[in-house]
């Protein structure tokens, strides 16, 4: 076996006695596993091992199995006093059953193996209540979440009878521990969400919803809205930060459907303040999607402008870009003798196929009937080809 050292630590010492932990994690992650990622020290991880560091009287500690990592926090009053240096050993006891750590901590940070002992007796509760499929893993992030009998109890009590397999997974693997638990149902009952179903609660979860994100809408002003549309606007990138930074801008009116559709199309208080700062202020949210959905950005109004078009509109600039019109269009019109080419002329010559091309070609038939740009509109007209 090759030799792996992570932080001072032998591993032909660790591995030895962590062997039989390593290989019985090989289970494959779940898809929806509630995860946190660090990796503070490099990326030579191998099942059994965690990597940590302490921050606010908490611990943040990556726990790397087969062919998954799972991140969790813990007080530091949990683990009692932690090793220092290259090697120690502390161990953390639940319901669930205990793990056991070696390595150490340095600066705040801490690398090393560990190895879970899961509690017989709490697993054989768990199969007396139904519960299949009870692998090592699952055991662990039942440790992790402390899920445990006054856990379950505990929901119960808030009228959830009935755990399916799947759905206590689920509540293990996405970390809805009892702190977690207690925002949800306080969510429900003082935002008349009524009682939700643990699916939907998972549903929340998954997608990062949890009960400030929630309330910090309906504290903007924001009532009456459902949990279906906390899913959509956090799925959409809608956050209360993102509504917050329109109504500093003025835009007090902005409703949640709006805020998604301004998302969707790309619309950021940066853009719309990019615009306004060339002098267009009277810019409605309607008007900025609308740029944006046309390609009309502050380059390619700054270009136009460049050009001497200093007066050119927003409903102008949206104009020239649907019809295909930009600054090389009109240069190449220019470069022939025409410096007085209006945009609406240059428009106009775009939507009858006059190009600069057209031009020279039709110059080199010899055609002197043919000197205004006027002639070559009503040239094309007629259907002359170059």
């Amino acid at each position: 076996m090759k030799k792996l050292i992570i932080a001072g630590i032998s591993a032909a010492l660790v591995l030895g006695s962590f062997q039989g932990n390593a290989q019985a994690q090989k289970s494959p992650k779940p898809a929806h596993q509630h995860i946190h990622i660090h990796n503070n020290f490099g990326s030579n991880h191998v099942p059994g091992t965690w990597d940590a560091y302490i921050e606010d009287e908490k611990v943040y500690i990556d726990f790397t199995g087969e062919n998954w990592e799972s991140g969790r926090t813990f007080l530091l009053s949990e683990l009692g006093k932690l090793p220092s240096g290259d090697e120690g050993s502390f161990t953390l006891t639940r319901e669930a059953g205990t793990v056991t750590f070696k390595g150490g901590f340095t600066g705040g940070k801490g690398r090393g193996f560990y190895k879970f002992a899961e509690s017989a007796p709490f697993k054989s509760y768990l199969e007396q209540k139904g519960y299949k499929g009870l692998d090592n893993e699952l055991m662990l992030n039942l440790f992790l979440t402390d899920i445990n009998k006054n856990y379950l109890d505990y929901l119960k009590q808030n009228g959830y009878n009935e755990i399916t397999n799947n759905q206590l997974k689920d509540l293990a693997y996405q970390d809805l521990n009892r702190k977690v638990m207690d925002d949800y149902f306080n969510l429900f009952k003082t935002e008349n969400y009524g009682h939700q179903s643990l699916d939907k609660i998972v549903e929340l979860r998954e997608h990062g919803v949890n009960a400030k994100f929630v309330t910090s809408f309906h504290t903007m002003g924001y009532k009456n809205f459902s949990l279906d549309k906390v899913l959509e606007l956090r799925d959409h990138g809608v956050s209360p930060e993102f509504i917050s930074e329109f109504k500093k801008m003025g835009y007090s009116d902005i409703s949640l459907d709006k805020a998604l559709d301004l998302r969707d199309h790309g619309v950021n208080p940066e853009f719309i303040n990019s615009i306004q700062q060339m002098g267009y202020n009277k810019l409605t949210l309607d008007q900025a999607q609308e740029l944006r959905d046309h390609g009309v950005n502050p380059e390619f109004i700054r270009s136009i402008q460049n050009m001497g078009y200093k007066n050119i509109t927003l409903d102008k600039a949206q104009e020239l870009r649907d019809h295909g019109v930009n600054p090389e269009f009109i240069s190449s019109i220019q470069k022939l003798g025409f410096k007085d080419v209006s945009l609406d002329k240059a428009q106009e010559l775009r939507d009858h196929g006059v190009t600069a091309a057209f031009i020279e070609k039709t110059k080199k038939k010899g055609l002197t009937s043919v000197r205004t740009l006027d002639d070559y509109i009503r040239l094309r007209d007629t259907g002359f080809s170059d």
